[in-house]
């Protein structure tokens, strides 16, 4: 875990130090004269904000909260895509999640600081302040994707309100539903799980596992554009949506296709990479290639890629353009008890 953070003054450089000795992947920046060891020097901060922003990292201000939200507000978009933002006093004293507590990932990163800070955490969210199931922060644990982030807050307020949510899913469910959650089919609220909504209440939050993984063999100097294009293609040929996709899966002569990177990117995607031997051992049956057997020393890249990345294939070698592609899909189940939801979770670290 690793965070980018950022100080203003010297006993906030001296906290972030700390910080970087705790969470050693982290990168801090603060101004050239608080500057020391692998600290980088704050040229301005408007930009390192727009820069950071788009990492997927956490961004950590430490000083008052009026700085942090005055100068992330120009880059706010869409609370699913936003970066996660945490506020912490100079001090070290009290932690506050300030943007996307839930879905990324914010409340519960907060909770950890606090923690490794002997410091208050100061949660605002309505949900986690009544110990009440937080959606979106399960499916954000549970590596899913809401399609309709907007239905999260009728979902939210429902729970808060003691009404019943009813719950769908096309997978199999471990354990107990979290307080509020029904198998009430005529509710109002609802949550579907699954790849394919079907929309069973008048009002659904529809929740997608990225359990999908895309198995891709490709020429080299493939444009990212082909390989999306025909992603998209296969994909919509089999009914998946593409926020199903989870990980790209390839062999490892293609780890620095430019192209590749960019949909891993795009997509917002895992990416995985194995040599021509550990394809070679993969178990099953797989269309045979010879032209591709002599280039990279398996016969066939994209199905074999699949079952090496613990996958079940459901389609064959779709080859086109310079590409292939195949797809398979992770086992998967739907589990409160330990991807979200604890019953102690928000009392426990309540400070």
């Amino acid at each position: 875990m690793g965070f980018d953070i950022v100080a203003f003054t010297s006993r906030g450089a001296a906290l972030a130090l700390k910080l970087l000795e705790l969470y050693p992947s982290s990168c801090v920046t603060v101004p050239m004269k608080y500057c020391s060891g692998e600290m980088q020097h704050l040229e301005c901060l408007h930009n390192w904000t727009q820069a950071n922003f788009q990492t997927g990292r956490t961004l950590v201000f430490i000083g008052a909260v009026a700085i942090a939200i005055r100068v992330v507000a120009p880059f706010l978009e869409d609370k699913t895509t936003d970066a996660a933002v945490i506020c912490i006093d100079e001090c070290g004293e009290n932690v506050i999640p300030l943007l996307c507590g839930h879905i990324g990932g914010a409340n519960q990163t907060a909770r950890k600081l606090a923690k490794d800070l002997g410091a208050h955490v100061i949660i605002t969210t309505a949900t986690d302040l009544n110990n009440t199931f937080a959606v979106d922060e399960w499916a954000s644990r549970s590596n899913c994707v809401i399609s309709n982030s907007s239905v999260i807050k009728h979902i939210s307020s429902a729970l808060l309100d003691k009404k019943e949510v009813g719950f769908r899913s096309n997978f199999p469910v471990i354990g107990e539903l979290p307080p509020g959650i029904t198998d009430n089919r005529e509710a109002e609220f609802g949550i579907e799980i699954a790849l394919k909504s079907t929309n069973p209440f008048p009002v659904t939050l529809s929740i997608i596992p990225r359990i999908i993984v895309a198995g891709i063999g490709c020429r080299r100097g493939v444009p990212y554009e082909v390989l999306e294009e025909k992603l998209f293609k296969t994909l919509k040929q089999f009914d998946i949506p593409v926020e199903a996709v989870g990980l790209i899966a390839t062999i490892d002569l293609k780890s620095n296709e430019s192209g590749l990177l960019a949909l891993r990117d795009k997509l917002n995607t895992g990416f995985v990479d194995f040599s021509a031997e550990e394809l070679m051992q993969a178990q099953g049956e797989f269309e045979y290639s010879e032209i591709v057997l002599s280039i990279t020393g398996t016969d066939n890249v994209c199905q074999r890629a699949v079952v090496c990345a613990g996958a079940k294939l459901f389609t064959g070698k779709i080859a086109e353009d310079g590409m292939s592609v195949a797809l398979g899909a992770l086992d998967w189940t739907v589990d409160f008890r330990e991807n979200g939801f604890q019953e102690n979770d928000f009392q426990e670290h309540a400070g």
